[in-house]
């Protein structure tokens, strides 16, 4: 039997409640550096553990997750409570700037400077 191996792709948990513009700009900025990304919407009950799982899942090694105008950004090789970016306020930003945040996360997996 062929194992199923997952494909390479950052993992991106939004919460039932989150706001589906700002999913498609973080979806956007990700696109726009060409690294993969899976997208699954569900309940979260803390977001920066849910970032952790997700990074710690993601064969990329980055997990994001947006939860009550919260956006969080984690890598595996950070500890669990530590995320690389938390924006907290999500919604007030600028669609650029939610772009922004989503390239930041594909250029971790690309290792380039962020946004």
């Amino acid at each position: 039997m062929i194992p199923v191996l997952s494909k390479p792709a950052i993992y991106f948990h939004a919460d039932t409640d989150a706001s589906p513009e700002s999913i498609k700009q973080v979806l956007f900025g990700i696109e726009e550096e060409g690294i993969p990304c899976e997208l699954e919407i569900k309940p979260l009950k803390d977001e920066v553990e849910a970032a952790f799982r997700a990074s710690a899942s993601s064969p990329l090694l980055v997990g994001v997750t947006l939860k009550d105008d919260h956006l969080v950004i984690h890598y595996r090789n950070l500890p669990p409570d530590q995320p690389l970016f938390s924006a907290y306020r999500f919604e007030a930003n600028t669609s650029e700037e939610k772009r922004n945040m989503g390239m930041n996360a594909a250029r971790l997996v690309k290792g380039v400077p962020f946004k």
